[in-house]
């Protein structure tokens, strides 16, 4: 498999992002944060979606303010090009392959179709095991035997020979469990000949049994039907004179209410006569006292009017003389407010000339202020003094010298502990060359014996002794050289605050010279002067505007004062109106008007009383009629009712005379013990028809049962055969995944011990790797001698974890053609990342492409193609380099 091209939209930090890769070395390089390990997250959400990586939460795909997430991964395997897209928050996903120009689905469109097809094109856990070396993968390596097991297993393939090697086992438990499971069936079914003997007895006595019942149930079913069918004829007669008894209650019920009624009408009727006559005077009386009430009712609404009118204009003849009093007293007052105005003008013109002559003064004094506070905030930023300052600038001058001197120092130590490290490595191979060497010496010529060897040896190792000596010693001064800098670095540190005291002090002197222009005294007094005059000024200039505005207001008093006296003349006109009406009705004043008011009152009451009786009249009179109409109908009825009741009575005599009793209640109790009788027969048939069923199955069953009991021996023979075979299969998976294990462990300690020679210039000779139970053990041959990984540094373990996984991937690189890296450095030094780009040109170049996320830039120099990912405001962007 090799990645062309991926296209990312929204996801994460990247907005639209699209990356081309090629053959050889991609490096994709860029900051912590900066979205590049985002890339690899999704080249693997691209492929397996749903499957995710576990540290990359569903929530945060989605890029903040994005609208939908997309990705489309371009890739070759076996020389067919195919692209795969996928929509993650639409859930749209598809896969096509390339036919000469044109593109065609290679299956069916949806996330779990494309998952399932590029899960057999390569196995997820292929995919994350031996292509993807995450984050972590290394720690896993060094954490403990048990854990490098584990990855050594996944990498490697090794899981597959387990799980066949545990799922034959499961296969044996099935096979034993059918063994058991036949062996118990046979066990219960030893006395089967037996259970049909007893079967077959069984079903020829329920047989008997239904050829004696069979013949008696149509005999009990006739005598049931004759007694059911002159049952029924009593029943209808008994349901005949029911109902006729019931129409002859109903009836008499009916003829009684028509008989209550008519007599409550002829009462009715007797008194609604009386009460017509009665309103026929009463509206003789209306008649007669019409002119009189009408006569009161035209005087009273005039009286009424008049009072309210009188009454209403008299109070706002009142309140208009108020106001008028009001407005005339105001304009008094405003006239004196005239006056008033022109002293306050003058007054503040006054003010005005004193103020201009003081407002220099002012100003001066205010820029005066505001520099002294200056200097007190100043004052307050200050830490040191003048004295503390010169100071600390010579510890600080002495400080940088001495930096200066350690620095050189420590160069030195650097150019000789690599001097004597050479030098030991050169007696280290040398060593080893002597340890090999047969015949003549390689150092002198001379012929090569045990002693030559042993004392050439034993004088070379003096020396290497002599070496890390020096190298110890050289280390421990470093150590305490690097120690005095982290000293002299807090003091040099301090040179911030000296410079910031400094600027300080001449901002304080500066300030105090300006402030040293100014008579601060004089200033003060008139600044004093300026703001009692700026307050004075301010009040009569409110005082002013104050008057100003009462007298905006005189034009508006002098129009209400005309209003005011023209509603005067108007509300008199009105009330003289009222008085000549009085006159023309004939009275001189409102007292005659009351007197002939009171003396009609009384006949305007009666008429009032008497307006409804024509109304009235009018009701009672077609009362009258309908209850007339109403009582010839009610007796019609009546004789209607008498006649019918006659008939229903003769039709319950000819009934009664029909229907016997005793004889019904007889054939009842005889209809049910014939019923019983008959419902027991057929109960006891039934119930021998279904045992006859039921037998005639079971003894079909167990015939057939007998039969499988033959066919499970024969069944058992085969299982226990195929028990054997299942278990020397499992031996043999057992045996192949240990020899498969040793091989490729062996090819991987050969590939890692190049690489870890390599990142440690050659001070380890080699890597051993040996495979235990559940345990892959690492160690390091040192001096010719194996070592256990607690000999190592820090540095050291981080670059033989990453040169064993190196291995894993170089191992399988015959088969898998691609290799993906996420931050393979995080913790080797300056010295062993350098190393790492050599590896990289050596061997890694044996795999077609390799793509690689970090942040050191030494690793470029290895690199055919650089894509650099930086972080502008949230958004990660992306630039290709070809660079090889």
């Amino acid at each position: 498999m090799r990645i062309e091209k991926i296209i990312v939209r929204d996801f994460r930090s990247h907005e639209f992002t699209k990356v081309t890769f090629t053959p050889g070395i991609n490096l994709i390089i860029g900051q912590n944060g900066s979205g590049k390990s985002s890339l690899l997250d999704a080249i693997l959400v691209g492929l397996y979606w749903p499957t995710k990586p576990k540290d990359l939460k569903k929530e945060d795909i989605l890029r903040v303010n994005g609208k939908s997430t997309e990705i489309t991964v371009f890739f070759e395997k076996d020389n067919v090009r195919y692209q795969l897209h996928r929509n993650i928050t639409r859930g749209i996903a598809f896969v096509k392959y390339q036919d000469g120009d044109e593109w065609h689905y290679a299956t069916e469109a949806g996330q779990q179709p494309v998952r399932n097809w590029m899960e057999k094109m390569i196995p997820y856990d292929v995919f994350v095991n031996a292509i993807y070396i995450r984050q972590g993968e290394i720690d896993a390596i060094l954490e403990s035997d048990e854990s490098r097991e584990k990855v050594v297993r996944k990498v490697l393939g090794l899981d597959k020979y387990e799980n066949a090697y545990n799922n034959l086992l499961e296969v044996r438990k099935a096979i034993d469990r059918k063994i058991n499971a036949i062996e118990e069936y046979l066990t219960a079914m030893r006395n089967i000949d037996e259970i049909i003997e007893q079967t077959q007895k069984n079903l020829t006595e329920v047989i008997k049994g239904i050829n004696e019942i069979s013949p008696k149930i149509p005999k009990l079913r006739e005598n049931a039907e004759k007694i059911k069918e002159r049952l029924y004829q009593l029943d209808d007669l008994l349901e005949q004179l029911n109902k006729v008894k019931e129409e002859r209650n109903e009836l008499e019920k009916t003829l009684k209410g028509v008989a209550t009624r008519i007599n409550a009408l002829l009462e009715s009727i007797d008194e609604r006569k009386k009460k017509i006559e009665e309103l026929r005077k009463k509206l003789e009386k209306l008649e007669e006292i019409k002119p009189q009430a009408k006569r009161y009712k035209e005087l009273e609404k005039f009286q009424r009017e008049y009072s309210e009118v009188k009454a209403r204009i008299e109070k706002e003849l009142k309140g208009y003389e108020g106001k008028l009093s009001q407005i005339e007293e105001r304009l008094k007052e405003l006239l004196q407010k005239e006056k008033e105005l022109k002293e306050l003008e003058e007054k503040i013109g006054g003010i005005e000339e004193k103020l201009e002559s003081l407002k220099r003064a002012a100003e001066e004094y205010e820029e005066a202020t505001r520099i002294k506070k200056t200097i007190e905030t100043l004052k307050n930023r200050l830490s040191l003094s003048e004295e503390d300052i010169k100071v600390l600038k010579d510890e600080i001058e002495e400080a940088k010298r001495r930096r200066d001197e350690i620095r050189d120092r420590l160069e030195k130590i650097g150019e000789e502990k690599g001097k004597l490290r050479s030098l030991s490595e050169q007696r280290d191979k040398a060593i080893a060359e002597l340890m090999k060497a047969e015949g003549k010496c390689p150092v002198c010529g001379a012929e090569l014996t045990d002693e030559h060897r042993e004392e050439l040896i034993a004088s070379y190792r003096a020396e290497i002794g002599e070496y890390k000596a020096k190298i110890r010693e050289l280390e421990e001064e470093e150590k305490k050289l690097r120690a005095e800098l982290v000293s002299i670095e807090k003091t040099l540190n301090k040179e911030r605050i000296v410079i910031e005291n400094e600027g300080i002090l001449k901002q304080i002197k500066e300030h105090e010279e300006k402030l040293a222009q100014f008579n601060i005294n004089e200033l003060e007094k008139k600044a004093k002067e300026y703001e009692e005059l700026s307050r004075e000024k301010n009040q009569l200039e409110g005082k002013l505007k104050g008057i100003v505005e009462e007298l905006k207001k005189k034009p508006v008093f002098k129009r209400m004062k005309i209003s005011i006296e023209g509603k005067i003349e108007n509300a008199k006109r009105e009330l003289q109106g009222y008085e000549n009406k009085l006159k023309e009705l004939g009275f001189e004043n409102e007292s005659e008007l009351k007197v002939e008011l009171e003396k009609l009152r009384p006949l305007y009451e009666e008429y009032l009383k008497l307006l409804d009786v024509k109304e009235e009249l009018e009701k009672e009179e077609k009362r009258l009629s309908r209850e007339e109409k109403e009582l010839k109908v009610l007796e019609k009825q009546k004789h209607k009712l008498e006649a019918q009741l006659s008939l229903l009575d003769e039709r319950v005599a000819e009934l009664e005379k029909k229907y016997n009793k005793e004889e019904h209640e007889k054939l009842r109790r005889e209809y049910v013990e014939a019923r019983e009788a008959l419902t027991k027969a057929e109960t006891e048939l039934e119930n021998l028809e279904k045992r006859k069923e039921e037998l005639s199955k079971n003894l079909e069953s167990l015939q057939k049962e007998r039969e499988n009991v033959k066919n499970k021996k024969k069944e058992l023979e085969e299982l226990k055969k195929a028990r054997e075979k299942v278990q020397e299969l499992r031996e043999k998976v057992r045996v192949f995944k240990n020899l498969l294990k040793e091989d490729a462990l062996a090819k991987v300690g050969e590939y890692a011990s190049e690489i870890f020679e390599e990142l440690t210039e050659e001070k380890y000779s080699g890597i051993t790797v040996k495979a235990k139970e559940n345990k892959v053990v690492l160690g390091v041959i040192y001096d010719g001698k194996e070592r256990e990984l607690s000999f190592l540094s820090g540095g050291e373990r981080i670059a033989l974890g990453l040169a064993f996984r190196l291995a894993l991937s170089l191992y399988l690189a015959g088969e898998i053609p691609l290799l993906i890296m996420d931050e393979p450095t995080p913790y080797l030094d300056e010295e062993r990342r350098r190393r790492l780009v050599d590896i990289m040109e050596r061997y890694l170049r044996k795999i077609p492409q390799v793509i690689i996320v970090s942040h050191d830039e030494e690793l470029k120099d290895a690199a055919d193609r650089v894509v650099r990912v930086r972080l502008e405001n949230g958004t990660s962007r992306v630039e290709e380099v070809e660079v090889g």
